[in-house]
């Protein structure tokens, strides 16, 4: 779905001329691997509920390949010469540029162990196996972590046998529930499947062309009349190169457990692009970039790969002037909020990174995204329904008519979504001296905040409806209210007391909030100076560490997929709420250390800046706080605890303050 071009082609040059004997062209010859196949498996997990979008089944047959087509003795007949693409003087559909990103990681990983076998597994995979004639085998290995990787598969002997690998996130019990992640009994697996079909020769590598994710593999083996040795399996994890640059260790091991779960979640849905999730739809989503660029900001203080999403995501523009939910990717599709969405991404790239070039070639399609939604706008100020999928949240996987609406088809919801890209349009055109059409955007945004308060707040519940019939009420649409302003300062504290309880319990009369609208909810307990409560609100995902979770989920179980960095943010807000390191001022020009311990006695953690590493040190008694903070070079900031502020100054800074 995410590897598009204008048509195939292979294309070789030479780096000097010394070797253009390499360059492609018709003296090159071609043929058919008629050993290789393919085969989607998509239709099958519809079947069963789940939507796919990702590299295909694949099966290699040992009889039919050529196993030394590299060698001298190659028979040379079975091949025949390579065809020019393009007729002569016919223009390139092509246009090839200079990647701006690294090599994408191959380092040698641990195969796992074996968990369950029907027949002693001795010391496999790192050593041989042997399966006799006439066998039907399962060996159930388990990673004990969920990751991206490349499998690779010696087999020796076996003529007449097939081989078959199945990866999975996790194992399935009764109803296909998962359960808790590291349970093995007699639960079974379901996933991609991939198969090998030996030649009997000896050490035949089995190693599929695009990589896979998994924690558990099965390998499925039935032989024929001769026995078939397994040598050894290798595996080596793939991903962005990203270097841990951050670190956090408190006095909680269970926190510090929960951020190193949301960096590994990254690094496993982080490649060439940001992806949905590695497992099930690596395709490259607005909404899960957003988080997933934050914590790369936060973690590795690496923007290129966020660089690279916001690119695809202007490339993705449509003659309507909003970007395609999802880029690259084939197959269009409209998620309008999600162009909202976008405006905030940009956002966050300009707080954290100082490169006002990227806010620049942004700015036409937050111009133009704006001005699309706001030919919506009714005469009462509010958003009606706009064309294509809203979508905000899953409140319930199989449902997707939230938001909801009243019978003018009008929605808060969104609503609130298009006042919050609106203010940050507004400072966005400010930075690069369009203060006009700054002004515009805020001016938009004043009216649509008091259009939000009029027909949407319910004075009885002291809540914000998801519309004007204040039928339907959302921690959503609660939480958008707060971080946007759309209610009162002095209100938006028992707002969220009311909608987002700590722990995240789900109020009776309000639609629950995902694990990933969990990012807005954070954001807005923040904005209403509760930020104390953070490390209640953590209370879903210490209960995933309890089910031996070892990547964040798309959703509360029953779920998909167990691979959704859109759930990791808490690595990222851990540093910005808990430790408190944020921007002071855009591009990340001064820093701003505010931070929200809890009852934690000790907290060691650093972040990166575009000029080096931010450091701190707490650790509080009853009576004080004592901090050391340490600053790059030539950059100032300021340390806040409680009402009282601290001016910070390049290099170490030791302070002790009374509680």
């Amino acid at each position: 779905m995410a590897q598009i071009t204008a048509r195939t082609g292979f294309f070789v040059q030479a780096e000097t001329p010394a070797l253009s004997m390499l360059d492609s062209g018709a003296d090159w010859r071609v043929r058919i691997d008629k050993g290789y196949s393919v085969k989607s498996p998509l239709g099958r997990l519809i079947r069963m509920g789940w939507y796919y979008a990702a590299g295909p089944e694949e099966k290699i047959d040992a009889t039919q390949g050529d196993w030394s087509w590299d060698e001298p003795k190659a028979d040379a007949a079975t091949w025949q010469p390579a065809v020019a693409v393009l007729k002569p003087n016919e223009p390139a559909p092509w246009h090839l540029i200079a990647d701006p990103l690294p090599q994408m990681r191959f380092d040698p990983a641990d195969p796992g162990r074996v968990v369950r076998s029907d027949l002693p597994a001795g010391d496999f995979p790192g050593k041989s196996l042997i399966i006799p004639a006439h066998k039907t085998v399962h060996i159930l290995l388990d990673r004990g972590v969920v990751s991206a990787a490349y499998p690779k598969l010696v087999v020796s002997g076996g003529a007449g046998s097939r081989v078959k690998l199945t990866y999975a996130e996790a194992l399935y019990g009764d109803g296909n529930a998962k359960g808790d992640r590291a349970a093995v009994d007699d639960r079974h697996i379901i996933g991609i499947e991939d198969q090998f079909i030996p030649d009997g020769a000896t050490s035949r590598s089995f190693e599929p062309l695009w990589w896979r994710v998994w924690r558990y593999l099965e390998i499925d083996v039935e032989t024929g009349d001769q026995p078939v040795t397994l040598d050894g399996l290798q595996v080596h994890e793939t991903g962005y190169p990203f270097a841990q640059r951050a670190r956090f260790k408190s006095s909680d091991p269970e926190l510090d457990r929960i951020w190193d779960v949301g960096w590994h979640t990254l690094q496993v849905d982080a490649h060439e692009t940001f992806m949905d999730t590695a497992y099930w739809e690596q395709l490259q989503y607005v909404g899960d970039a957003r988080v997933e660029a934050m914590i790369s900001y936060a973690v590795a203080g690496d923007p290129r790969l966020a660089e690279q999403a916001v690119d695809a995501l202007i490339d993705s523009r449509t003659p309507e002037g909003i970007t395609q939910s999802r880029y690259p990717s084939r197959s269009p599709q409209a998620i309008p909020t999600f162009s909202l969405v976008f405006i905030g991404m940009v956002h966050d790239y300009w707080m954290h990174n100082p490169d006002l070039a990227m806010v620049r070639r942004s700015l036409p399609l937050v111009r133009s995204t704006l001005d699309w939604f706001h030919g919506y706008l009714q005469p009462d100020g509010l958003l009606r329904e706009v064309p294509g999928w809203s979508f905000v949240d899953w409140i319930k996987a199989e449902d997707r008519s939230y938001p909801s609406y009243d019978d003018n088809r009008e929605t808060c919801v969104t609503s609130l979504m298009y006042l919050g890209a609106l203010d940050e349009a507004a400072a966005l055109e400010d930075a690069v001296g369009e203060r006009p059409r700054g002004k515009t955007d805020r001016s938009s945004a004043e009216g649509l905040r008091k259009a939000i308060y009029e027909k949407c707040w319910d004075k009885e519940r002291g809540l914000i409806a998801d519309s004007p019939a204040k039928a339907v009420f959302s921690q959503d649409a609660n939480a958008l209210a707060v971080l946007y302003d759309a209610v009162p300062k002095t209100d938006q504290a028992g707002v969220l007391t009311r909608a987002w309880p700590p722990g995240m319990p789900v109020p009776e009369g309000l639609l629950p909030a995902s694990y990933y609208f969990g990012f807005y909810g954070a954001r807005a307990y923040t904005h209403a100076g509760l930020a104390d409560r953070y490390l209640d609100f953590l209370r879903p995902w210490r209960a995933m560490l309890q089910q031996h979770f070892t990547t964040w989920p798309e959703l509360r179980d029953p779920t998909r997929s167990d691979s959704h960095a859109w759930s990791a943010h808490p690595t990222a807000d851990l540093l910005a709420i808990v430790a408190g390191i944020t921007p002071g001022s855009a591009g990340f020009g001064t820093v701003r250390i505010a931070p929200h311990l809890g009852s934690l006695s000790s907290l060691d953690a650093a972040m990166p800046h575009p000029k080096g590493l931010i450091e701190v040190h707490f650790s509080q008694t009853e009576d004080k706080i004592k901090a050391s903070l340490k600053l790059p070079t030539a950059v100032s900031g300021s340390f806040v605890w409680k009402d009282r502020t601290i001016v910070l100054h390049p290099g170490m800074n030791d302070v002790e303050v009374p509680q």
